[in-house]
């Protein structure tokens, strides 16, 4: 099979720099530690208002960190270890 480098660069452009940020979703924002959730979108669609997020408990903490830029936002994503050992704290940890 044949792929010419135009259809490679617009699969890349398709899968990393056309993914939508949306309200609810969980990321990671550059030059902050965590994991995040994405409170509000800006109208311009520019900036995000994000709060602190824990994934295990999927819980808020604490306030929000306003007007970040979307660009500096990226999906989180739990490989299978990660997957694994949060339903395993998830299950032996009660509230």
């Amino acid at each position: 099979m044949n792929v010419s480098p135009l259809v490679t660069g617009l699969s890349l452009w398709e899968t990393v720099l056309m993914a939508k940020i949306r309200t609810g979703q969980i990321v990671v924002p550059d030059g902050l530690v965590g994991v995040y959730r994405v409170v509000s979108l800006s109208l311009d669609g520019q900036t995000a208002d994000i709060e602190k997020f824990d994934v295990s408990r999927q819980k808020s903490l604490g306030d929000p960190v306003r007007s970040v830029a979307i660009d500096k936002l990226s999906a989180y994503k739990e490989d299978p270890g990660q997957v694994a050992a949060r339903i395993v704290r998830e299950a032996t940890t009660e509230d």
